[in-house]
């Protein structure tokens, strides 16, 4: 399997992967359980290791280079710890998750990058091959206008209109609904809250909006500000494609493309294909601008 590539983006909820040949052509593809390193990392080598399973039958195994993007990844530790854990490979190239989907957005050339799901995250790549990220602090810190930042908001103004201190709306009511739906307890229900469970509310501020709703109106607006105040300050020229990607880019890239008075457009292809480019060297491998002061994340 010389010049056989796997390439793999390694999600928190899932991971998915193809197997290229050395001309591009995809011989296989699947997808397996959560794999993110930075929080269980035996979690995320069994689920590498059954996606592997999956895109390796009948092709073989001998020769192959692995090219991995994943939360955390770029840090030395938990990288070693998780390529020790991992099936063997002739070469592994890592890489951060976003910065897979920013050389998969752009095919490798200078361009800057917005993803917006569940959380939030952006990248940009400067032609001598260097990138910084911004945001991507999580659902207590940062992910200013992500699906958790919605649903949050969402929840906020239910239980504000369950204490009487707003009137109790159809935003309220749908969240209420997907609430009890999901746990007769509220008490449990938010015991466990979580960005994930909060990005689930983020649909019913999409819904309640287009009925109307003037409170999940004034939450999708704002969050349309937060990520185009974040799109500027990725020092993007007109002559730079700005890309907007995830669950939420479909809903909110308008709104956001107005706002900053330039065309905001959908990526060229997914975070796997940037994993391949960085591989075969047709994308420069991840060199990220210290923006902190704490030194490199490899260090």
């Amino acid at each position: 399997m010389t010049g056989i590539t796997f390439c793999v983006d390694a999600g928190g909820t899932h991971c998915r992967g193809r197997l290229y040949d050395a001309a591009g052509l995809v011989l296989a593809e699947g997808e397996a359980g959560p794999c993110n390193p930075t929080t269980d990392v035996a979690q995320a080598a069994a689920s590498l290791a059954a996606l592997w399973r999956t895109c390796a039958a009948g092709h073989g195994e001998s020769g192959v280079v692995l090219a991995i993007g994943g939360a955390g990844l770029f840090g030395r530790a938990v990288r070693e710890k998780f390529l020790a854990a991992i099936p063997r490979f002739a070469r592994a190239v890592v890489m951060s998750d976003g910065y897979a989907a920013l050389i998969g957005a752009g095919g490798g050339a200078p361009c800057a990058l917005i993803i917006a799901g569940t959380g939030v995250v952006a990248h940009r790549l400067y032609p001598d091959g260097r990138s910084f990220q911004r945001d991507g602090w999580g659902w207590i810190a940062g992910d200013r206008g992500s699906g958790a930042w919605l649903g949050q908001r969402a929840l906020r103004h239910a239980l504000a209109a369950i204490d009487g201190l707003v009137p109790r709306d159809d935003l309220a009511n749908a969240v209420l609904a997907k609430l009890r739906e999901a746990d007769k307890d509220l008490g449990n229900w938010l015991a466990g809250m979580g960005p994930s469970r909060l990005g689930a509310l983020a649909p019913l501020v999409f819904d309640a909006a287009g009925a109307g709703n003037e409170v999940a109106r004034r939450i999708m607006a704002r969050a349309a500000d937060h990520l185009a105040a974040l799109a500027g300050t990725l020092d993007v020229a007109p002559d730079v494609a700005l890309y907007f990607a995830g669950g939420l880019a479909a809903v909110l890239r308008a709104p956001v493309a107005e706002r900053l008075g330039r065309a905001v457009a959908v990526p060229a292809a997914d975070a796997i294909s940037g994993c391949r480019l960085v591989a075969i060297r047709a994308a420069p491998p991840e060199n990220t601008i210290d923006v902190l002061g704490f030194g490199s994340a490899d260090a």
